[in-house]
C-alpha cells in the first residue's frame, strides 16, 4: 500500500513539476518570440499534463482516505478526453496561420513547436488509449484513466 501511495505521489508531483517547468522555460526563453503556434502547442501539452497530475492527485487522496474524493472525476475526464482531441486537431490550423500567413516563426521555433505538438499527442495517447511509458510493468496496457472512463460507461 505504501509503495502505491509513493508511486501516486511521484506521478502527480512529476506531472505538475513538468507543467511548471515548461511554463517557466517558455516565459524565460521564448515568450518574446510571439509564436502563436509554440504558445498553443505548449498550452495543449500543459493542459494534458495538468489533467493527469490532478487525476493522480485525486487517486492518491482516494487511497489515503479509502473513499473516492471526487465522485464526478471520471465524467470530467471523459469530457476532457474529447476536448483534448479537439485541441490537438485545431493545432495544425494554428501552425499554418502562424508559419505561413503571419510568417512569425523561425525554422528552429517551427521544429520546437512540432516537437512540443508531437509530445502532446504522445501524452494524449499515453493517458487515454495505450500506455506507452510504463516500462516496469510493460507497454501496451490500457492506461488507468482510460480504464476509469470505461468503468463510467459501463455504469450508465
Amino acid at each position: 500500500m505504501k509503495q502505491l501511495e509513493n508511486r501516486l505521489v511521484y506521478l502527480f508531483t512529476g506531472e505538475f513539476f513538468a507543467v511548471v517547468t515548461f511554463t517557466l522555460v517558455y516565459f524565460y526563453k521564448f515568450s518574446s518570440n510571439h509564436s502563436y503556434s509554440l504558445m498553443y502547442a505548449l498550452f495543449v501539452l500543459n493542459f494534458i499534463l495538468l489533467q493527469s497530475s490532478i487525476y493522480w492527485f485525486v487517486k492518491w487522496q482516494s487511497l489515503r482516505k479509502k473513499r473516492m474524493t471526487l465522485s464526478n472525476l471520471y465524467h470530467i475526464l471523459a469530457v476532457l478526453k474529447k476536448l483534448n482531441l479537439f485541441l490537438l486537431c485545431v493545432a495544425p490550423l494554428i501552425f499554418i496561420m502562424d508559419m505561413v500567413l503571419l510568417e512569425r516563426a523561425s525554422f528552429s521555433i517551427f521544429l520546437l513547436t512540432i516537437f512540443v505538438f508531437i509530445f502532446s499527442v504522445i501524452e494524449y495517447i499515453n493517458y487515454f488509449y495505450i500506455q506507452l511509458t510504463n516500462y516496469k510493468y510493460g507497454r501496451g496496457k490500457k492506461p488507468s484513466i482510460a480504464k476509469d472512463i470505461e468503468r463510467l460507461r459501463e455504469m450508465k
